[in-house]
């Protein structure tokens, strides 16, 4: 898969976690204060991971 392809589907992620109804899921007063943060951990991860795929078949 090309590089910006995996980008595109990163962003589109964070944006339905971070910027859709979702929200009001994973932000409601049940779930844990670092719930947030694990997500964003989650989507950094991701990303650290696909540039690392992505390096590797570079010539």
């Amino acid at each position: 898969m090309p590089t910006l392809d995996k980008t595109v589907i990163l962003f589109l992620t964070g944006l339905l976690l971070f910027a859709s109804p979702l929200v009001g899921w994973w932000s409601r007063p049940g779930l844990p204060w670092f719930t947030p943060y694990l997500l964003w951990g989650g989507l950094i991860g991701l990303a650290a991971l696909a540039h690392l795929l992505q390096r590797r078949h570079d010539l």
